[in-house]
């Protein structure tokens, strides 16, 4: 079963779909911080324009599939859903940030769910569970007449988009009957020791009266002064 998004057009994949893949192995790791905003920076999103939908069984052995949606932190939209979903009797259950909720794909109300994503969400991502491999599409709203400029790949035939790639066949080079003559390495010269540069004397402040704030006379501060400037003296020459 394939999911059919409302109120949304296809407008490409993510050029690395590869890297959205762990989305899939785990549902709850649609629900965490890194998951949602790493999807985002993906496709080159802000987090406030995106929603971010996982479709997957919770186990290999379940007998319908789950839908995980991941937002931006907003209570309205929050609030919301739970009154559309707990109007019609159907189970929701969000995390107790309200940043993501989970939903039976039986009891998953379509037209009202993606009227609601469409009206508040410029752009969906779509990473779908299925038995060749995770799809994952990037939809825009119909509702909006400017959506932001994303970093996408064009959708393949059929919409149908592999998270891995198949690797390409590599073929053994063909043996060549030309013999090949082993080179003799070069005898090692001994490295010769590079010539040393003579030191040049640095610089030596001249003489002149100082005139300072702290707490020495000047017959202290001028044996001070006299000591550094024997010490540059000696690194100048010997160092």
């Amino acid at each position: 079963m394939s999911i059919a998004v409302r109120f949304f057009n296809a407008i490409g994949t993510v050029p690395h779909a590869e890297r959205l893949a762990f989305l899939t192995q785990d549902v709850r790791a649609a629900g965490t911080v890194l998951g949602f905003y790493g999807a985002a920076a993906a496709i080159g999103a802000k987090p406030a324009e995106v929603a971010l939908m996982v479709v997957r069984r919770y186990r290999p052995d379940d007998k319908h599939r789950q839908i995980v949606l991941v937002f931006q932190q907003d209570p309205a939209f929050a609030s919301a859903l739970s009154k559309l979903y707990a109007a019609r009797g159907k189970p929701l259950g969000f995390e107790a940030q309200n940043r993501w909720c989970a939903i039976p794909e039986p009891g998953f109300l379509a037209e009202e769910t993606y009227a609601m994503l469409a009206a508040r969400f410029p752009t969906l991502l779509l990473i779908e569970e299925s038995p060749e491999g995770p799809r994952i599409a990037v939809h825009a709203s119909t509702g909006f007449k400017q959506h932001p400029r994303l970093k996408l790949s064009p959708l393949p035939k059929g919409a149908t988009i592999k998270a891995e790639p198949p690797k390409p066949e590599i073929k053994p080079a063909p043996k060549s009957s030309a013999k090949v003559v082993p080179l003799r390495p070069k005898p090692a010269s001994a490295p010769q020791p590079a010539p040393r540069a003579k030191a040049q004397p640095l610089p030596l402040a001249r003489k002149r009266r100082l005139r300072s704030a702290v707490a020495l006379n000047e017959r202290v501060e001028r044996q001070v002064v006299d000591e550094f400037r024997r010490l540059l003296q000696v690194v100048s020459l010997y160092g």
